[in-house]
């Protein structure tokens, strides 16, 4: 599972990253070897500015730090698998010296991590674990069904009037067009979706992503039914109520008055209505 931020990376450019990281230190080994060696003689308190006001057994141990790495890391390399990928975290980007050059820091940072017990970050809403291999199956799957309905779509467009029947009237041709493009459209969205995930990963989903994805169970025909009848019902229901409520304005008001009363009803009953449709 990805969580946080990682770095995907080919297994032959971050054999070449850390070769260049080998080189650089083999570099500062090789000035501090000239450095050393001009200081031959030196007693062990003498420090000089050009140095940085180290004596010289610093000196020694600094170059020994950059030499440890240098095995360090190509040891590292030497086992990079130059035709696999690679998933990087923090840690892993400073083990290979990918984003931090200073030997000292990443001792440092190195052995700070070894004290810091690993901890599980509570997750936010209900979301749903599914691997990769399952979800490009769901994905598939939902595909295929959109291409069928597509496919259907468009033989119902080519039908002519000696095919229909009482029970199977022919429909209109712009209708069949447009639900063919639809079901075309969602299974485009769903194959790019499929070829940009990977299959290795695992996948925390919420809601949002459960919808966009069409990973959840398809809904009976008679619970879609039943959503599309309520807004309807609710605004037969609101019209009529409208309706009395307008017959209640008595005809002692203006007729100012009484359009300004019915507008405000007509306002809230219609407020009312949207409210329940985009729930």
């Amino acid at each position: 599972m990805i969580r946080g931020l990682e770095i995907m990376i080919g297994g032959e450019e971050l054999s070449q990253r850390i070769d260049e990281r080998i080189r650089s230190h083999e570099a500062a080994v090789s000035a501090l070897d000239a450095r050393i060696k001009q200081r031959e003689g030196d007693q062990p308190f003498d420090i000089r500015a050009e140095d940085g006001f180290k004596t010289l057994g610093e000196l020694e141990v600094e170059r020994q730090r950059w030499r440890d790495r240098v095995t360090h890391l190509t040891l590292l390399r030497d086992n990079v698998a130059v035709k696999q990928r690679y998933l990087l975290g923090k840690s892993d980007l400073r083990l290979a010296d990918l984003i931090s050059s200073d030997v000292a820091d990443e001792s440092r940072a190195m052995s700070n991590e070894g004290d810091v017990l690993p901890t599980r970050a509570p997750i936010d809403g209900l979301k749903l674990t599914i691997d990769g291999e399952e979800l490009h199956r769901l994905l598939e799957e939902r595909i295929r069904s959109h291409e069928r309905r597509a496919e259907r779509w468009k033989r119902e467009q080519a039908r002519t009037p000696e095919e229909q029947t009482e029970d199977e009237p022919l429909l209109p041709d712009e209708v069949c067009a447009c639900e063919a493009e639809r079901h075309e459209w969602r299974a485009a969205v769903l194959g790019f979706i499929r070829d940009h995930t990977d299959s290795t990963q695992s996948y925390l989903l919420g809601e949002a992503d459960l919808s966009f994805g069409e990973l959840l169970p398809e809904k009976p025909g008679c619970v879609e039914q039943a959503e599309y009848q309520e807004p309807a019902s609710v605004g037969l229901h609101l019209e009529r109520l409208t309706d009395r409520l307008c017959r209640l304005v008595t005809v002692d008001f203006t007729r100012a008055e009484r359009d300004t009363a019915t507008a405000m009803i007509g306002s809230a009953a219609a407020t009312n209505f949207a409210t329940r449709s985009s729930g």
